[in-house]
């Protein structure tokens, strides 16, 4: 017997044993749906929060290294003094 087998039989004793009418309530047919509907939305919404963050933090590392290049760059230039301004001259 599986878990759901078991929790069907559970519930069935359950209701037998505390149902005074004697009337076995059905489950509602819309439940399933609902639930994937449920399932549905939050999922894209998942989908949508990491497209949303990762694009985000993409952005944010792209422009860390941007400015990490750009000061390699400047400090390149300041160790090379005088000599690159002459050569890009002539």
């Amino acid at each position: 017997m599986n878990g759901s087998q078991a929790g069907a039989a559970a519930l069935a004793a359950w209701l037998s044993c505390c149902n005074q009418s004697g009337v076995q309530p059905e489950p509602p047919e819309g439940s399933r749906a609902v639930q994937a509907a449920v399932l549905g939305v939050l999922s894209l919404l998942v989908l949508c929060g990491v497209l949303f963050l990762g694009g985000g933090l993409l952005l944010r590392a792209q422009g860390l290294t941007a400015l990490l290049a750009h000061e390699r760059r400047a400090s390149r230039e300041a160790e090379s003094g005088g000599a690159s301004s002459s050569d890009e001259d002539s």
